[in-house]
């Protein structure tokens, strides 16, 4: 699975975790808004080798991207690359 749709979804869990037993004693607002705080807490503890792993495939990507641009443009200006 991507790290980032995988980072995404562990941190929707957390939120609905957190959010939707607060939904019997809170606003639905008030409680999605406390799940998101809570989110943001412990996903910087509970997350954090997803997090390094979606880093990690982002900058593979933007690597990827900057070489091929590169030599696009080395092909372009004519040059043997």
């Amino acid at each position: 699975m991507n790290p980032i749709a995988k980072y995404f979804l562990s941190r929707l869990a957390i939120i609905a975790v957190v959010a939707v037993p607060l939904m019997f004693f809170l606003n639905v607002l008030n409680a999605l808004a406390i799940g998101l705080l809570a989110s943001l807490v412990i996903g910087f503890t509970l997350l954090r080798r997803q997090q390094m792993a979606m880093i990690d495939h982002i900058d593979a990507a933007s690597r990827r991207r900057r070489e091929e641009k590169r030599q696009l443009r080395a092909e372009l200006a004519g040059d043997d690359a």
